[in-house]
């Protein structure tokens, strides 16, 4: 016991144990500094907007700032968007995150995917609407013809001025009109409020009223029509005013989402029957 004693307080000791921990104090600072240093600690960037880039513009611009990237989806089309764009990021632009932090991308595809025309003859044209959305064709305008019956799809043009026939294949994005029945007497359609929509719900609202786009005033700052909001419209909406069946209505498009109010939503009864 003795022996042991004096061994903990004898030199070999002594400079065993000094040595021992500053090897440690060594090792433990030196962990402390890579992972600082690896990892960035504390160091924050923010996401630069890379949505409608070609995705070689969009990783230069991570890279720039520290980002890394993965593309996680490139199979949903988006119209309106270049094939292969960025079309959503997360987390989103301007969002503040950890320096390194792996973004996730969902792209627009490269190639256009087609799809069967859904079937359209006699079918209530709200109902084909939705159908042709879905598959991101896009429908110009209504052409009304007198029938017996009303609001029904009687046919539907390609823009090559084609019928194209039920369940015919269509690469997404492909524009028609629609022949729809107009009835045997002169019909109005309510005028909605399209001021503070976006382009993309006016057209839509359009449709809905059995309505056409006419003229489109687009501000020289706008990049992406479909996210531009309508600033005015002609005719200019007024409670209970209404226009013939077909008509068209012109819109003036802004970016600023600011310069546009949002109306109330439209009472369903006021929709047209």
């Amino acid at each position: 016991m003795k022996q042991w004693i004096l061994f903990l307080f004898s030199k070999t000791f002594l400079r065993t144990a000094l040595a021992t921990g500053l090897g440690v104090v060594l090792v433990v600072s030196g962990t402390l500094w890579w992972m600082h240093s690896t990892t960035q600690h504390g160091k924050t960037v923010n996401v630069p907007d890379i949505r409608l880039l070609q995705l070689p513009e969009a990783v230069s611009a991570l890279e720039a700032v520290g980002l890394s990237y993965e593309v996680i989806d490139s199979t949903h089309y988006v119209p309106g968007v270049k094939e292969g764009a960025v079309v959503e990021v997360f987390p989103q632009a301007h969002a503040e995150v950890k320096f390194g932090r792996t973004l996730f991308l969902s792209t627009n595809p490269s190639s256009l995917p087609k799809y069967p025309l859904p079937n359209y003859k006699d079918q209530l044209v709200s109902y084909v609407l939705s159908k042709f959305k879905d598959k991101g064709f896009f429908v110009d305008s209504l052409i009304l013809i007198p029938d017996l019956s009303h609001d029904l799809v009687l046919k539907v043009v390609d823009s090559k001025g084609v019928v194209a026939e039920e369940q015919a294949s269509y690469q997404t994005g492909s524009h028609f009109v629609l022949y729809v029945s107009g009835g045997e007497s002169e019909r109005n359609a309510f005028l909605p409020d399209l001021t503070g929509l976006t382009f993309a719900q006016a057209q839509q609202t359009l449709m809905t009223y059995s309505l056409n786009l006419g003229a489109t005033i687009i501000d020289d700052e706008i990049k992406d029509t479909n996210a531009s909001f309508v600033l005015r419209q002609f005719p200019e909406f007024t409670t209970d005013a209404e226009v013939p069946l077909g008509s068209s209505i012109d819109l003036w498009l802004t970016g600023d989402s600011a310069a546009a109010y949002v109306p109330e939503a439209v009472p369903t009864d006021s929709l047209p029957q």
